[in-house]
């Protein structure tokens, strides 16, 4: 059964939340549904990256991934962005870019934006290289179950030099996460609108900016953001579970606790794309398949550009 959203947001919180969600919605959460639904439960995930997103410079375009444009009123109505495109799951018409609008949930406002129906896992991204000036990759790389180093990949691949990548992805060592593990129980199922396809892999955060350097991209910023749900202890046995494995982790050369539950990583692109196949995500022989695709790939590229 989806978990329920809050009740109580920040004024923050509620300001981000009327580019997303309707006024109705945001007062009487547990009457909501649908995309209002969605955005009431990640609020506080949604509010902390979207503001750290940066205004756009001159024409340039903006990629979100796994969206079908909950998030285009925001970018568009409050930083500014013109060029929107969004990647869904195919439905109707994979690799099609279609035109549309989406309405602002409070206002008469309504945003155009593209969208593509696509698996970013089966293919290369119908998009031409370099083109755009921000990506937004939330809530997408715990889903990835055959080659989640190609994503990073390809969207390096689309994004102009020095355009920026904001990627938010569950904590595999939140706090609840850590405890759960340390007891020896499962990590609780976060469920939502639309049901849940499923988390192949979690991750932590030095496997992501492994991932991120390792394909052309130069970390910014890496941190954890919301707070996980509580562990119902005294506050002394929480504060006393924290500092222990907080020491812990510092002694094997983790700099941050890390505690909360969504990874949080911004990075700038400064190399073309590159691939390192890192061999804690890949076994030997699954290394030297993709090796061989990546190469077939580069080799029909290079036909098409010249052919071109």
């Amino acid at each position: 059964m989806p978990l329920k959203p809050p009740t109580r947001f920040s004024k923050p919180v509620r300001r981000t939340l009327t580019w997303l969600s309707s006024q109705d919605a945001i007062d009487s959460p547990a009457d909501s549904a649908g995309e209002n639904r969605y955005a009431l439960y990640h609020a506080e995930r949604l509010h902390q990256s979207l503001r750290r997103l940066p205004q756009p410079q001159g024409d340039a375009h903006c990629l979100v991934v796994g969206s079908w444009g909950i998030e285009v009123p925001y970018l568009a109505g409050m930083l500014g962005w013109k060029n929107i495109t969004c990647i869904c799951a195919p439905r109707d018409k994979p690799g099609i870019v279609q035109r549309t609008r989406r309405q602002h949930p409070n206002e008469e406002t309504s945003f155009e934006f593209s969208l593509l129906e696509h698996d970013i896992e089966s293919a290369p991204l119908p998009l031409e290289s370099d083109q755009f000036g921000l990506i937004i990759f939330w809530g997408c790389l715990e889903h990835l179950r055959r080659d989640p180093e190609f994503a990073f990949y390809e969207l390096n691949r689309v994004t102009a030099m020095g355009g920026m990548l904001s990627l938010v992805t569950d904590n595999a060592i939140s706090f609840q996460a850590t405890h759960c593990l340390l007891r020896g129980q499962p990590m609780p199922m976060r469920l939502h609108w639309p049901d849940s396809e499923g988390h192949w892999r979690l991750y932590t955060p030095g496997e992501v900016e492994q991932l991120a350097t390792g394909t052309g991209w130069s970390i910014d910023e890496l941190t954890t953001i919301v707070s996980d749900p509580p562990v119902y202890w005294r506050w002394w046995k929480r504060w006393l579970f924290r500092k222990m494995v907080s020491d812990f982790r510092k002694g094997f050369g983790l700099s941050e606790p890390y505690w909360d539950a969504f990874i949080l990583a911004t990075a700038t692109k400064t190399a073309p794309p590159t691939r390192s196949y890192p061999n804690w995500l890949y076994k030997d022989e699954k290394i030297r398949q993709l090796k061989v695709q990546m190469l077939e790939l580069l080799s029909r590229q290079d036909e098409t550009r010249r052919a071109g």
